[in-house]
């Protein structure tokens, strides 16, 4: 590892500006990866100011080091960091990833629920269709706008008449959502 970092330190001092950016950051995400531990430990101990950052920089560290932070912070005592860690994850719609968050959506609700919804249609996944389909006309507004917006993610074309139904919901959130879903549709005989 010191050959590494020594090497990287001398290319920041390269004459092409590009190189130098690409040692630094290098050079920064090796920090974070040797600092996985120190931020597995705050997610069960710190404030949540400083769980939040955590969340933050695994979106930063990225590869398992940062998916393995995200998926901690999945279980996180409070919403916030749920929330947040379901958003993030978004940027990585691994198989592992979208199990933990299929996983997740019996136990939680409100916000964290939408996001939970959003991230696992924007992996775009037809598979998730019935997942995602359980949560339209869910009780609270907010869920179901968010459940129909995922689902027109991953909707076959077959299914989009559940989307279209939505567009009548009692609720102007969910109405909403429908309307923004609708322009995902891409079939010419709907």
């Amino acid at each position: 590892m010191n050959r590494i970092e020594e090497t990287l330190r001398g290319l920041q001092s390269d004459p092409s500006p590009s190189v130098r950016e690409a040692a630094s950051s290098s050079l920064d995400r090796l920090r974070a990866k040797r600092s996985v531990a120190s931020y597995l430990n705050v997610l069960q101990t710190g404030t949540l100011e400083e769980r939040m950052r955590v969340v933050f920089s695994a979106e930063d560290i990225g590869g398992s080091e940062g998916i393995s932070l995200l998926l901690a912070a999945l279980n996180d005592r409070e919403a916030e960091v749920r929330g947040a860690a379901a958003r993030v994850l978004a940027f990585s719609p691994t198989v592992t990833v979208l199990k933990a968050l299929v996983e997740r959506l019996p136990k939680e609700e409100g916000v964290v629920l939408g996001n939970l919804l959003e991230t696992l249609g924007r992996s775009r996944r037809k598979e998730l269709a019935p997942v995602i389909g359980k949560f339209l006309g869910h009780p609270d507004p907010e869920v179901a706008g968010k459940a129909v917006e995922a689902y027109a993610l991953v909707a076959e074309k077959k299914e989009w008449e559940k989307i279209l139904l939505q567009a009548r919901s009692e609720s102007e959130a969910v109405r909403a959502a429908a309307a923004r879903a609708l322009s995902e549709w891409s079939g010419g005989d709907a």
